[in-house]
């Protein structure tokens, strides 16, 4: 089972946008403003497990940023400086331990949240939407980046806003089966019991996204 962590982040993306080809990106402006303790992560994500030799890669990638020269052959260094990127210029609304759900081929909730009846938030949930800081794709399979935005906030809004909590124990097991080896028992119940918390998190960064009337966007990361 792997571990995975999915942060949430409030970000005006017309003011985010407009920080690419400024200074304001810069490895230095960015190190200084970001929270220290994600830095060593993406230095050693970079850097195969080597903080020192992911730093130059770190700060290269912010410096292609910062130029405004961005370049799609770069585009998984610029995906992992995000991350730092929003903890410095975004509303950081905190980090869920994700449980694991068997029913998807990659552990992704989009089974639970199909069965729960939110069908926006199990169309969107978990695809790589934000393409922060190119205009279109970023083409990058992971992290998974998604932006949720506009009208599709306000329905994940409305749909985690409803019943979900009471109908969950009625669950049927589907959407936590793994399609190849069967059913878990312990999977399945683990996961019965971890989501609702999670569930609660992501329904009050979405209610706190629309409350600002910014976008929310979740950085899905981990072991693959």
């Amino acid at each position: 089972m792997s571990e995975r962590f999915l942060e949430g982040f409030v970000v005006d993306l017309a003011k985010l946008q407009k920080l690419v080809g400024t200074p304001k990106l810069a490895a230095k402006a960015v190190r200084a403003k970001t929270n220290k303790h994600v830095l060593p992560d993406v230095d050693m994500t970079l850097g195969d497990g080597e903080e020192d030799d992911g730093k130059p890669i770190t700060d290269a990638a912010l410096a292609q940023l910062a130029s405004g020269k961005v370049k799609k052959d770069n585009a998984y260094a610029l995906a992992r400086v995000n991350t730092i990127v929003l903890h410095a210029y975004a509303k950081w609304l905190g980090t869920i331990e994700v449980p694991y759900v068997a029913g998807d081929s990659f552990g992704l909730w989009n089974p639970v949240f199909k069965a729960l009846g939110m069908k926006t938030i199990a169309k969107e949930y978990g695809l790589s939407s934000f393409a922060f800081p190119f205009k279109k794709s970023q083409n990058v399979d992971w992290p998974i980046s998604t932006v949720v935005t506009g009208k599709s906030l306000a329905a994940w809004n409305t749909e985690l806003a409803g019943d979900w909590a009471k109908k969950f124990p009625a669950l049927p097991d589907a959407p936590f089966t793994d399609k190849k080896y069967g059913p878990n028992a312990d999977e399945i119940a683990y996961a019965k019991a971890d989501l609702p918390p999670a569930f609660a998190t992501l329904k009050k960064w979405v209610a706190t996204a629309v409350k600002a009337k910014q976008s929310l966007v979740l950085i899905l990361d981990g072991d693959q």
